[in-house]
């Protein structure tokens, strides 16, 4: 006769206790990578090329004067800001749009921005040949700290008008173009005069810009053509800082170099930025990436 059927007590103990601990297991697993193994977030976007970003920036020479920026409290501090006299207030501000690659700005800025992320920052110099190109030497003019200006000037009629920008009438004061003093004329037949009339001492403001000194006039020096000694009140603080612009806004000429000890001062009439070492201090506002 077959034994019936006898419940195991002791294997289903067994049992549910395996499944007690393979719970207790589990449980004390999920705390573990839940509570105390960090968790790291998906490595940020990084702008490459053809990326849409938007970035604020503050450009500057390489001596700290600022140029350009996008920010509007910036150019409003001169004080942490010092500004350059290239620089420019704008009717509004905001950030910087730009796809990278698509030339629309200059090679150095386009690669300066690559591998941020948004809220990244990031200070880079762009050289003359990743930015706006070298200056053309041809119009920059080194010229004398102390230079001789003649008393009399003579020349023709067309030659008066073109410097003077009126016709020539004896007995008449002109108001010399670059320095700012009186000049009286006098006409002879075919032949003009002009004589500059400063006085000693006198502060003159050559293209009305910054200021000289009258030193002396001799009258008779140079076989009577006379001579005028003016001192340009430059320093090393006007680097940058003097130049001027033209009606349309645009700058014309920058005093780019003051020289105490060769004795001259430079005029650079390139724009600004050419030819010069830019240094920009980048923020990535935003990344757009289509595909």
């Amino acid at each position: 006769m077959a034994r019936p059927l006898v419940r195991d007590e002791e294997g289903l103990s067994t049992f549910w206790s395996f499944v007690g601990v393979l719970i207790l297991v589990i449980a004390i697993l999920a705390a573990y990578f839940g509570y105390v193994v960090p968790r790291f977030p998906p490595p940020p976007l990084r702008a490459q090329v053809g990326d849409t970003v938007q970035v604020h920036y503050i450009g500057k020479f390489e001596n700290d004067l600022m140029f350009d920026t996008s920010l509007e409290s910036v150019a409003s501090d001169n004080a942490s800001y010092p500004k350059a006299f290239a620089f420019s207030w704008r009717g509004t501000w905001d950030t910087l749009p730009f796809t990278i690659g698509t030339g629309t700005v200059v090679p150095g800025f386009d690669l300066g921005v690559q591998g941020l992320a948004e809220g990244d920052s990031k200070t880079f110099a762009v050289p003359p040949a990743q930015g706006y190109g070298l200056a053309d030497s041809t119009k920059i003019f080194v010229k004398p700290l102390l230079e001789s200006v003649p008393v009399r000037l003579t020349m023709d009629a067309s030659g008066f008008a073109a410097i003077y920008n009126t016709q020539p009438v004896g007995g008449s004061n002109v108001t010399d173009p670059f320095w700012g003093w009186i000049a009286t004329v006098s006409v002879a037949g075919s032949i003009v005069t002009v004589t500059n009339s400063p006085a000693p001492g006198e502060i003159v403001h050559p293209y009305g810009q910054w200021d000289a000194r009258v030193l002396s006039i001799d009258d008779g020096a140079d076989g009577g053509v006379g001579r005028i000694e003016v001192q340009h009140l430059l320093t090393a603080a006007s680097v940058d800082r003097v130049g001027r612009r033209l009606p349309s806004g645009r700058v014309d000429f920058t005093v780019t170099a003051v020289d105490p000890f060769e004795g001259t001062y430079t005029l650079d009439f390139n724009d600004p930025v050419r030819g010069r070492t830019l240094v920009f201090q980048v923020t990535m506002v935003r990344i757009v990436r289509l595909f």
